[in-house]
């Protein structure tokens, strides 16, 4: 099976501070087991950075990765035994989890696996969350993308899967949503395969790290 990690961020590497570590410790997971990791340190597409994701996602299964794992640079794969297989365990060709609840969103986009699923069945879901953005309210200027709507709104990525999505993927089990702990805690937990340190909870980078070192 040909396995890929994938992660985004075109912010200098100056800026991203403690993520690089989180960064390198995602590439030692990958290469652990026999997966490619790939970071895209630019935006790939002409689409603001939320909406590299999809984009990206569906790039990389259509040249012939079986399964690929997403990453935020403020997450890290908090398990290095456990093999990303093992995240499926049935027909669905999609797995995430819910914000963890300090939001409430029912699905977070910070980290999930999709699988091709022998069909192309991947690559063709990223292609039609990618689709989503057309008709949003992003304005693309001479500099930047701009977007006055609600954060993480249905205008972001994550808001848009949500709201146009969620359901629809769910109700047929193409979709599995694991509980919060297993992808979106941020803090170690019994079962978490990943941490993310969103928001305010990157306050929780440095002891986790220094704990890691040692």
């Amino acid at each position: 099976m040909k396995v890929a990690l994938l992660q985004f961020d075109n912010r200098p590497a100056t800026q991203l501070g403690p993520l690089t570590h989180l960064m390198h410790r995602n590439a030692a997971y990958a290469k652990r087991h026999g997966y490619d990791y790939h970071f895209f340190p630019d935006a790939h597409f002409d689409l603001p950075v939320y909406w590299q994701k999809p984009s990206l996602m569906g790039e990389v299964l259509k040249r012939g990765y079986d399964l690929a794992l997403w990453l935020d640079t403020d997450a890290v794969v908090h398990d290095p035994d456990r093999r990303l297989e093992t995240l499926f365990e049935g027909p669905e060709i999609m797995v995430g989890a819910p914000d963890n609840p300090h939001w409430a969103q029912p699905f977070n986009a910070g980290v999930f696996a999709v699988k091709n699923a022998g069909s192309a069945a991947g690559a063709a879901l990223m292609d039609r969350w990618a689709g989503l953005f057309a008709g949003t309210a992003w304005t693309r200027t001479a500099t930047a993308w701009i977007c006055q709507s609600e954060w993480a709104g249905p205008d972001y990525e994550q808001g848009a899967f949500n709201a146009r999505l969620l359901d629809e993927l769910t109700a047929p089990g193409a979709l599995r949503l694991l509980p919060w702990q297993a992808l979106q805690s941020p803090e170690p937990t019994p079962g978490a395969f990943t941490l993310h340190f969103a928001g305010p909870f990157k306050a929780n980078l440095g002891e986790y790290l220094q704990r890691a070192a040692g």
